[in-house]
């Protein structure tokens, strides 16, 4: 029998641990820094004006979620699978994967600008989010393109390289948001997040090119593989439409029924919560590449494997957010008051999602993507139930959507768990 210590090192060798290894170490640049730069935005701009920053930002990103169709994901298994059994189709599925994303978002892009003054004055009623969405309406189109290329890179299998990208897109994100927040405010905020993506996209678009294989002739035309992706696609393009719908319903609901303040607080709560989703997040697409690809023996062991990874990774760092939270809050000033006891409530559900991300990883590998659209509606449309039901129990709109979120989270996990056992039994 195999000592621990030659299991672990077995376990070190393999390519699965390799990718994450690489995956983890760019993202804790790009991430970490990220968060950092967040708090300075939040610290100079205040909570009024940060959540006026995190309305918009919520709003072009739902919309950019929204305009990907869900091709991040695809592409990935696509070209995992491609990369092994055809791989003269390559280019075919980037070329199909790129024309679909950039028509789609360029057309939400344009739908944006257009009722920039409907959206700012009547939904979120206030003139004040009509330019920034007028001018800032393209990160939708980059936010869209980027996102893609993740999806390409990582079927691919191109995680150092990637590793590298992000590390660089992190150092950017830090220097030019504090320098342009306190120079320009709001609108300094924006651009250097939109400065931020085109750079990281124009890597991307480079190192897919440099990636693909050259010593192959390629197709130039196959009907019946785009009609494949986006048949594969459609069922994940109406999860991302939920998820961007509903993410952009919490933060309309807490501005609604309360105040951008209350907004500003709620996504200072949940700021943090990526910095435990780190590996969980990251390992993603480095799951869904690996268990497109994997037989069924192999597909049990790397799902066990991610779960006790997810697991460890996610209740260690929420832990000690829990415990340090109430410093963590004062770094983000005076206005983010009660910002702790938000903080020790939130970093719970990270568990629970970095659980669910696993099997919904898993469904996706096996194509069961009308299910988990199903499993989202229950999550997402109970969310917004608790949220309704309790938004009268608690002092804070943003403590009560916390609460619901953590609920739902809870219950999502558990039927994603059972359904699987049950269908794999």
């Amino acid at each position: 029998m195999a000592t621990i210590k030659q299991q672990i090192q077995k376990l070190l060798k393999t390519k699965l641990i390799k990718d994450s290894f690489w995956s983890l170490f760019g993202n804790v640049a790009h991430k970490g820094l990220a968060i950092v730069a967040g708090i300075f935005i939040a610290r100079i701009l205040g909570r009024d004006i940060f959540g006026e920053y995190s309305i918009i930002k919520s709003t072009i990103t739902a919309a950019a979620l929204f305009s990907n169709f869900g091709l991040m994901y695809t592409s990935t298994k696509f070209i995992s699978e491609y990369n092994k059994k055809s791989k003269e189709d390559l280019k075919l599925i980037v070329k199909y994967t790129h024309q679909i994303v950039l028509l789609l978002s360029s057309v939400v892009a344009i739908l944006i600008c257009l009722n920039a003054e409907y959206v700012a004055e009547v939904i979120l009623e206030s003139e004040t989010f009509k330019k920034p969405l007028q001018i800032f309406g393209v990160l939708i189109i980059v936010n869209s393109l980027v996102s893609l290329q993740i999806g390409i890179l990582a079927g691919l299998g191109k995680f150092k390289e990637m590793s590298k990208i992000n590390a660089i897109v992190g150092v950017l994100t830090l220097v030019l948001s504090i320098v342009f927040v306190y120079s320009y405010g709001l609108y300094g905020a924006l651009a250097a997040l939109l400065i931020v993506q085109v750079v990281n996209l124009l890597l991307s678009f480079r190192l897919i090119g440099a990636s693909l294989p050259k010593d192959i002739t390629y197709n130039t035309e196959e009907p019946e593989l785009r009609k494949a992706i986006i048949k594969f696609s459609f069922p994940i393009a109406i999860q991302e439409a939920v998820y961007s719908v509903f993410s952009w319903t919490i933060v309309y609901l807490i501005l609604n029924v309360s105040s951008s303040g209350e907004v500003g607080l709620y996504r200072a709560s949940l700021q943090l919560n990526a910095i435990i989703l780190f590996i969980p997040g990251i390992l993603r697409n480095v799951v869904l590449s690996h268990l497109s690809s994997a037989d069924e023996d192999d597909h049990s062991k790397i799902m066990k494997t991610i779960l006790k990874i997810n697991f460890v990774a996610t209740f260690i760092p929420a832990l000690i957010l829990f415990l340090g939270a109430n410093y963590i809050a004062q770094l983000y000033g005076e206005t983010f008051s009660d910002l702790g006891n938000l903080i020790q409530i939130s970093v719970f559900i990270t568990i629970f999602v970095s659980i669910s991300n696993v099997y919904a990883q898993a469904y996706m590998s096996k194509g069961m993507n009308w299910t988990m659209l199903a499993f989202r509606l229950i999550r997402d449309l109970g969310t917004i139930s608790v949220f309704l039901l309790l938004v009268n129990e608690f002092h804070s709109t943003a403590k009560t959507m916390i609460y619901s979120q953590l609920t739902l989270s809870f219950v999502f996990m558990l039927i994603m768990i059972f359904y699987y056992k049950y269908k794999k039994h």
